[in-house]
């Protein structure tokens, strides 16, 4: 009996039939076939008729119009489940000889059919996202493959643990699962202790890491920067190496000796929420800026609630007291009791602040609305919400002392409804509605690494 065609796998056919596959979803539509050759066959079997996959490169003037004629014929017979399926989605659209002209563009765009091929072990995940922060495809990454990227965001999951968020335009190759050469672009990369040691290469110097966060800049010329937000990198140029902590910075050039530059994070804005692990942002909330870690803690915003990243791969061996643990809404189907979290020997976890502090001082009878969600790489595991529970977990991820009268969320309020969280049911999603003025309204989430 033949295996069900996923759904996914019909979508991304009847895109490419209609004409609407994008560069991210041919990148999809490639990986699923190749890391499933049952899927291989079932495409090859109805879209490639006639010895049609051995003779596509064939240059014939009526091999598309043959092809059509032929691919319509077999589509329209009961015995092809699977061309039926699809033709039956499509043809609401498109009738069938349409559908058959495009599978013959398919043969064009899709070498996977024909000759699937990788340049070396997997050594990563790419996660490609638009301009939405949506995310457009994800697929399997080989050591030795050549990336060029127009524009949008990418982000590297390596196996090791390394993530690396590149902004385009860029060019990068994917050396091996511990070093990257960047010919341009810029990119953020998080190195946990299974990747100490990771590289980045530029047409003027070396950086390896250290454990650390850092950003890289190159362009074409050859010229290239890098900074580091936390922990320390080692660059070389030649026989020229320096070492760097948290908060500097330095350039290359061609011909030129490494030299010291003004530390500025402003330039990585767009990748750095992204390798922390903040896939997306909506309304009111929006990611704490780039910087060091001290400065990154101590942010405020009139106008915003920031998501400000904490401590990662912190080992879980201490209890959490947190709030939430079960996704709903606070209040609402959640109750506002304490609950605590035994430790997890071998587990690890990290932490994100969403907090509204304003930069000035506001009469106690002032408030704003603020209403926004963000969402996380990974799922949540807690929230905590009030002050007890935030204090107590400080000392465990917080990366600067905070001094606050007001703390956590306020769910009974005299001129306005209460403070309210809620936790999406896949667990990655998190909503706020903060009624906020002179007080600091905050929780903290906290995630499993």
């Amino acid at each position: 009996m033949q295996a069900e065609t996923p759904d996914e796998l019909i979508d991304l056919l009847e895109r490419l039939a209609e004409g609407e596959l994008d560069e991210g979803g041919r990148a999809m539509l490639v990986e699923m076939v190749r890391e499933r050759p049952e899927w291989r066959d079932m495409v090859r079997e109805h879209f490639v008729v006639s010895r049609a996959l051995s003779q596509f490169h064939r240059v014939e003037p009526a091999f598309a119009e043959k092809t059509a004629a032929h691919v319509a014929k077999i589509a329209a017979e009961s015995q092809f489940g699977f061309a039926r399926k699809v033709t039956k989605r499509i043809v609401r659209r498109r009738i069938a000889k349409a559908l058959a002209a495009a599978a013959v563009v398919a043969l064009a765009v899709l070498p996977f059919l024909h000759t699937p091929a990788t340049t070396g072990p997997r050594v990563a995940t790419l996660v490609r996202r638009d301009s939405a922060d949506g995310t457009v495809s994800t697929r399997s990454l080989y050591a030795g493959e050549k990336i060029v990227e127009t524009s949008g965001l990418i982000r590297l999951d390596f196996e090791n643990g390394a993530v690396v968020a590149i902004e385009a335009p860029a060019k990068l190759t994917v050396v091996s699962a511990m070093e990257i050469t960047l010919d341009a672009g810029r990119l953020n990369a998080w190195c946990p202790e299974t990747a100490h040691g990771f590289r980045v290469k530029t047409g003027s110097a070396l950086l390896t890491d250290l454990g650390t966060s850092f950003g890289v800049t190159a362009d074409a010329s050859g010229k290239s920067e890098f900074v580091v937000l936390d922990g320390a990198v080692e660059v070389e140029k030649g026989e020229e190496k320096l070492r760097l902590g948290q908060g500097d910075a330095v350039e290359a050039t061609g011909k030129d000796n490494l030299r010291a530059v003004a530390f500025d994070a402003s330039g990585f804005k767009n990748t750095w929420p992204l390798a922390q692990g903040i896939l997306a942002t909506k309304g009111a909330v929006v990611p704490a800026d780039p910087d060091i870690p001290e400065k990154v803690a101590q942010m405020e915003s009139d106008d915003h609630v920031l998501v400000i990243p904490e401590r990662r791969a912190v080992p879980f061996k201490l209890p959490l007291k947190v709030n939430i643990v079960d996704a709903g809404t606070l209040p609402g189907t959640i109750s506002h009791g304490i609950h605590i979290l035994p430790p997890e020997p071998g587990k690890h976890l990290s932490s994100f602040l969403i907090r509204y502090d304003p930069v000035g001082t506001f009469p106690d009878d002032y408030f704003i609305r603020f209403e926004g969600e963000v969402t996380f790489d990974r799922p949540v595991k807690a929230i905590a919400t009030r002050r007890d529970t935030l204090e107590a977990s400080d000392a465990t991820f917080s990366m600067g002392r905070w001094d606050s009268t007001f703390r956590g969320i306020e769910l009974k309020q005299f001129n306005n409804l209460p403070d309210s969280v809620t936790l999406s049911e896949d667990r990655r999603t998190v909503k706020v509605i903060f009624y906020a003025g002179a007080s600091t309204d905050e929780i903290r989430v906290i995630l499993e690494d």
